[in-house]
């Protein structure tokens, strides 16, 4: 079965779109180098450029790919657990899985721990089918940055109209499944 972090990747290249990722860089398994996990910590954002020679690989559990940071190049390696977002860098359109993303971000994203309607834990330890929700352009000078940003969009500041907006945002999205 084909991971939705692959099929979501897979769809924006045959459309001709580049992919974003947004990755938890202290994930264990995550190979990159110890600078770039140092510096972007959880907030990692990598645009897979299919003008770039990625080489890029899919995994059962993992994508790796030949990435330049520095104009250095690096092969690195993200397992499926660590990333996030997967979305159209120029639309900022594609898909969230909230279990991956890290508390830290969620609490920034959302104000509180975990994600609007979503428990803050995980349960057993099993890998329950992933949760996925569209996203939208919420920052368009983030979407089309080539730099690594340390912030994802953000929700409205105003406590009383935060779960109207989010509310609004959600109907206004296909929410793409990845499951069969």
């Amino acid at each position: 079965m084909v991971h939705p972090v692959q099929s979501v990747i897979e769809s924006l290249y045959a459309a001709g779109r580049c992919p974003r990722l947004h990755v938890n860089a202290t994930f264990d398994g995550v190979v990159c180098p110890d600078f770039i996990r140092e510096q972007w910590r959880e907030r990692l954002i990598i645009d897979l450029d299919p003008s770039y020679p990625l080489d890029l690989t899919f995994e059962e559990d993992c994508l790796a790919a030949d990435l330049s940071f520095g104009g250095y190049v690096t092969r690195c390696t993200f397992p499926y657990g660590a990333v996030y977002v997967v979305a159209d860098r120029s639309t900022g359109r594609g898909i969230v899985l909230d279990q991956n993303m890290p508390e830290s971000v969620k609490q920034s994203r959302y104000g509180k721990a975990g994600a609007p309607g979503q428990p803050g834990a995980r349960g057993n330890g099993q890998s329950p089918k992933p949760n996925l929700r569209s996203v939208g352009a919420a920052d368009d000078a983030a979407a089309k940055s080539a730099e690594p940003s340390e912030e994802i969009p953000s929700e409205p500041a105003a406590k009383s109209s935060d779960e109207e907006q989010v509310q609004k945002r959600r109907a206004a999205f296909k929410v793409i499944d990845g499951g069969s």
